[in-house]
């Protein structure tokens, strides 16, 4: 990880941009919620508490809290628990309904579980650290406090009064004031959290002063100026390294090098190591150098690295340099020459906001190529920069995929993976639109790159039901696919097989769908009905195969005869049979069977469509006109099957062929006759 952020360290120091530096001391919050919150306690010049409340999420994000030593030991900001907590199990069901109805508040009840055998075990030693020997050393660091941030000074003073038995003294405290407050009927849904919960789970809080003059002690000001005081004090300090010209792995001054690197705060992965050597770990001895001593990185590497990771996952930048790829990985994406407004490159690679779920590759890769065109007069002096972070365990994060591509080539990537997801024929699916009620056809749609392996490795059942998820391919495949030049002639192949044989169910299904003219719903898996079409496409076109040729080989015309087998017996079934539908239709029978045995499968339908057939011959009512055409194009296709010769098996990309023909659509021509005759197709 550290080399990727070397680079990124060097990339925005020539953009002149200046990362926020904070000290190794400062830790971020907690992520809150509405759920869970962090709440600001209020403290009062005798040392009473004066007021309880929910802070901002945005605030929450803007402050730290000073954490010397040990983790849990902090000031302003620490866990605490409820005061107390209900042990009985059935007293527990009684507090949960009670909670969770909309009856009046019984301060009763309240009393009745606020009682000595409920009340939470805290850890007095940590909350005496909290409140006793970290502030009094923050408070030696900051030396003397300027006017504006009185209010920093208050608390210093108001903690002070509790003594060494802070954690009883808060205790009390809240105690105090939460049963003044319940009595008054007042503030009564910040205080219960604090006072009662079932089991006894961390709150964050964070403690400030009600009197203050310019800036509170729970402001953005107060912390960078807190950050100031701990980076003059630090860089006060020389050693006897600075003496010396050692310099670390990357050419910088060797002092600080003994100390374990800084963590990083990323979202949804949390606090990160850049880098863990444990010395406990027997296979660090290799090469007799263990932990800090194996990898020398100086203070000034340190805090660019930190830096730089921090500036390129900062909440702004979600979706233009980083974006999600799932629960515990990041993807970044920068070029080598920073804009003004950085492109939109995460979401462009399919690491996409929740909000924008809607949006479309070519909308995306549109954004991108006018960005980068705007950096350089050539887009080959331009270096794109592609790594993802992922989550191995608690203690470890781990570079998962990296990458370099100049912009000229995602510039013509872009275009290649457009034209490659448009190599399929046209195919649409009845689906409800925006109004309500109203029914819209929806075609295809361009994948994501980090969409591709999210599909492939999807499995489906024969009933059109999303089984289970697999790993057969990682989730930078996509990514591969679309910058490579020039991939392996095994690699394409494998994933085509991969995507028939977990897909398989999915395109029975779609079939079975659109020639029920069913209405389907893209949601949660079933997206991926909209964009495995696309895939399949893409993928033929990467190996050559171009559907101005497939279109006419005998796999496509085999999905073709099967798909107007299935629409020539739901008309039948519609027609004779009173609309009483089979759960599966003629042609999707044989679809398993074309896929093993192609020559069967023709005669297999040969046998079993022939009373349809001759019904299509002589039938006469309204659907007459549609009836005639299954027969007209069934014979055209049959033609051409007629004189081909197929293998004893098809192979994969056949098969993907096969797909394509049996879900896509009636020519152009021959719609008029489809909506006038109230066929299958609308």
């Amino acid at each position: 990880m550290l080399n990727e952020l070397y680079h990124l360290s060097m990339t925005i120091e020539k953009a002149g941009i200046v990362p926020q530096d904070w000290h190794g001391a400062l830790k971020s919050l907690p992520n809150s919620s509405p759920k869970n919150p962090c709440y600001k306690i209020l403290i009062n010049a005798d040392s009473s508490i004066a007021g309880i409340e929910p802070m901002q999420k945005d605030l929450v994000s803007s402050l730290r809290k000073c954490q010397f030593g040990s983790n849990g030991f902090s000031f302003p900001g620490f866990n605490i628990k409820s005061l107390f907590c209900i042990k009985d199990v059935k007293e527990k069901k009684i507090f949960e309904k009670w909670s969770k109805s909309k009856k009046p508040f019984n301060k009763e009840h309240l009393k009745k579980w606020c009682v000595k055998e409920n009340e939470t075990d805290w850890n007095e030693l940590m909350l005496n650290k909290c409140l006793g020997s970290i502030p009094q050393e923050l408070k030696q660091r900051c030396g003397q406090i300027p006017d504006n941030f009185v209010a920093l000074n208050f608390l210093f003073e108001r903690i002070g009064l509790w003594g060494d038995n802070g954690c009883s003294e808060f205790i009390k405290a809240l105690k105090s004031y939460m049963w003044v407050k319940i009595e008054a009927d007042e503030n009564i849904d910040n205080i219960l959290p604090l006072l009662l919960k079932l089991k006894p789970e961390n709150i964050s809080v964070y403690l400030d002063v009600p009197d203050w003059k310019e800036f509170p002690v729970a402001n953005e000001n107060t912390i960078q100026y807190i950050n100031e005081c701990l980076l003059k004090q630090t860089d006060a300090v020389k050693t006897k390294v600075d003496e010396c010209n050692m310099k670390d792995a990357f050419g910088s001054n060797i002092n600080g090098s003994e100390y374990k690197l800084p963590e990083v705060k990323l979202p949804i992965l949390g606090s990160i190591k850049l880098r863990a050597m444990n010395s406990e770990s027997p296979c660090q001895y290799r090469y007799n150098t263990i932990d800090a001593k194996s990898f020398i990185i100086g203070k000034d590497s340190r805090k660019s690295a930190k830096g730089a990771l921090e500036w390129l996952a900062s909440d702004e930048f979600e979706g233009k340099t980083w974006g999600r790829v799932d629960g515990k990985e990041i993807i970044f994406a920068y070029p080598t020459i920073i804009p003004k407004s950085p492109a939109k490159l995460a979401s462009f690679l399919g690491a996409r906001k929740t909000d924008n779920t809607k949006a479309r590759f070519a909308k995306y890769a549109e954004d991108v190529v006018c960005c980068l065109k705007g950096l350089a007069p050539s887009l080959k002096d331009v270096e794109l920069r592609i790594f993802s972070l992922r989550k191995m365990d608690k203690a470890r994060t781990k570079v998962i995929f990296h990458r370099n591509d100049s912009a000229q080539r995602l510039v013509i990537a872009a275009k290649e993976w457009q034209q490659g997801c448009s190599n399929i024929p046209d195919i649409s699916m009845k689906t409800w639109g925006k109004d309500k009620g109203v029914t819209i056809l929806a075609a295809p749609e361009t994948p994501f790159p980090l969409q591709v392996a999210e599909c492939l490795n999807r499995i489906w059942t024969l009933d059109g039901m999303s089984k289970k998820e697999v790993k057969s391919i990682p989730i930078s495949t996509g990514i591969g696919l679309l910058l490579d030049e020039s991939l392996s002639l095994r690699h394409i192949p494998h994933l085509i097989k991969i995507a028939i044989k977990n897909s398989r169910g999915l395109f029975l299904s779609l079939g079975n769908s659109l020639h029920f003219n069913e209405i389907i719903k893209f949601d949660g898996f079933n997206k991926h009905k909209q964009l495995m079409p696309s895939i399949i496409g893409l993928l033929l076109w990467k190996i050559g195969i171009r559907k101005e040729i497939y279109m006419n080989n005998p796999p496509y015309a085999v999905g073709r005869m099967l798909k107007m087998a299935d629409e020539l017996h739901a008309l039948y079934c519609k027609e004779v049979r009173n609309n009483s539908m089979p759960p599966q239709l003629l042609g999707n029978a044989l679809i398993i069977t074309a896929l093993d045995s192609p020559t069967q499968a023709i005669a297999q339908l040969a046998l079993r469509i022939s009373p349809y057939l001759g019904w299509a011959r002589t039938n006469s009512t309204g659907s007459a006109g549609l009836s005639r055409y299954f027969l007209k194009e069934f014979g055209l296709i049959e033609s051409k099957v007629r004189n081909a010769t197929f293998p004893a098996r098809f192979d994969d990309a056949s098969k993907a062929q096969l797909f394509l023909g049996y879900i896509a659509d009636n020519s152009k021509t021959d719609e008029s006759i489809t909506n006038n005759n109230e066929g299958i197709k609308k």
